[in-house]
């Protein structure tokens, strides 16, 4: 069996592209980084780094390899956090979601699970939808909140909520229109609804980011509708007439074979929460 220490060693060298530096940053010798390197590229059949001069550099197949040294390294510190629990704890949650969606959704998902579900070890995570949705069908997640889903063999996809994007416009002036990217299917809609109008001059892939400058400045764009309802009412931001709605799905997506209360536990507090939501609506 590989030793853990031999893919924290590759996933440094990776980094660093140097052994002399990942022998000083492990506090090891470079004949002990070297060894290591040998020692995996033997177990696995296959050269890692291409080592010369200028450092090391990643073969295609050491290149392939970083996915899996990351998960393997992932899923052992996950497995050390859920076997040693700080006192009066009994399990352990690891939850991650897209960035655009922690403010307010998640954050009152902690919140929840905080107050009701005390004895839980909570750890929380931010990534991109195909990162997390990996990491989930590896086991290094237990749940993810995305956008966007991936339909994986063994991993259960559930709609959690449709959220509407609305055109809001500062309360200055509604130019420039900023293009927001709500990904590929939002991209389709709103080519349909606005022929071209996706190549403005200032475009942010970020909604919150995006907010703050509509904010902090003029212009109009695409919004989550529950996010720019108090700037409406504080009359910061007002709704553009006659613009056309998007929907906007939220999923959650865990390992369809886990079954242990736990994940059950903290699925339902995802869903009150969200009920919670359509009813502040």
């Amino acid at each position: 069996m590989m030793d853990i220490e031999l893919a924290r060693t590759f996933l440094d060298i990776m980094r660093s592209g140097s052994l002399i530096a990942t022998a000083e940053r492990l506090h090891v010798t470079q004949t002990t980084v070297t060894a290591r390197v040998k020692s995996l590229e033997s177990q696995l059949g296959c050269q890692l780094f291409v080592r010369n001069r200028a450092g090391a550099i990643l073969t295609m197949e050491g290149e392939r390899f970083v996915d899996y040294a990351t998960q393997i390294v992932q899923l052992w510190e996950k497995a050390k956090c859920d076997l040693i629990l700080p006192e009066e704890k009994t399990s352990s949650i690891t939850i991650g979601g897209e960035l655009s969606l922690w403010n307010p959704l998640l954050l009152n998902w902690i919140s929840d699970l905080r107050s009701s579900h005390e004895s839980f070890v909570v750890q929380v995570e931010t990534g991109e939808a195909n990162s997390l949705i990996s990491r989930v069908n590896h086991g290094v997640l237990d749940i993810a909140v995305v956008y966007r889903p991936e339909y994986l063999p063994g991993l259960k996809i559930e709609l959690l909520l449709e959220e509407k994007l609305i055109m809001v416009a500062g309360a200055t002036s509604p130019d420039p229109y900023i293009y927001v990217n709500w990904g590929p299917t939002y991209e389709g809609q709103h080519d349909s609804a606005f022929p071209g109008k996706r190549r403005a001059s200032l475009s942010i892939d970020f909604g919150l980011l995006a907010l703050e400058y509509l904010l902090a400045h003029s212009g109009s764009g695409y919004f989550r509708a529950r996010v720019v309802q108090r700037y409406i009412e504080e009359k910061k931001l007002y709704p553009v007439a006659n613009a056309p709605e998007f929907t906007y799905p939220i999923y959650a997506i865990y390992r369809d074979n886990d079954n242990s209360e736990t994940i059950r536990q903290a699925i339902e507090s995802l869903r009150s929460v969200v009920n919670q939501a359509i009813v502040w609506r």
